[in-house]
């Protein structure tokens, strides 16, 4: 019993810090970097924050599929099979993949851009906007693993909510 409540807190307090990093650092700080900081010093900024970011972030990733195993485990020994929860189960799995798979292959799939974090900088190579949208390649990336993050959560609320 102790170990499950343990195991659900650290993988709903990872949840939070990995896709509230993501989201702020899309919603908030690039645009409040790109209205405040002319290219050179926000591209300063950024290629001495994102490296730590993405370490902080690495942390609450590996501590996310660990807690996340163990919440999959606990609901295999509890003798779920079939029924809506396993159906929940499946899709909060699904949706959590993407976001988690995002993070580990966004700098092959960026290269050292990624590296750097200038794959979202707005300015760094006047990126396609679309309505007001950032639609580089970067910036869709953060939306989709965002979008699926929040899936994910709504996911697991419904699943709890089956017990």
């Amino acid at each position: 019993m102790f170990f499950e409540i343990v195991s659900a807190w650290i993988h709903i307090l990872c949840a939070v810090g990995f896709l509230g990093t993501m989201f702020v650092g899309t919603f908030v700080l690039l645009p409040v970097l790109r209205a405040h900081l002319d290219l050179e010093h926000r591209q300063q900024f950024i290629t001495n924050f994102i490296p730590r970011a993405r370490a902080f972030v690495g942390t609450f990733v590996s501590l996310l599929v660990l807690s996340g195993i163990a919440q999959a485990v606990l609901l295999h020994d509890a003798g779920e099979k079939g029924g809506t929860r396993s159906v929940a189960f499946i899709l909060h799995v699904f949706f959590a993949v993407v976001p988690v798979m995002i993070f580990l292959l966004a700098p092959k799939i960026l290269g050292i851009y990624s590296k750097q974090g200038l794959c979202c900088d707005p300015d760094a190579e006047e990126p396609p906007i679309f309505m007001g949208v950032m639609t580089t390649k970067g910036a869709l990336l953060h939306y989709v693993a965002i979008s699926a993050g929040w899936t994910a959560v709504l996911c697991g609320v419904v699943m709890n909510y089956l017990r």
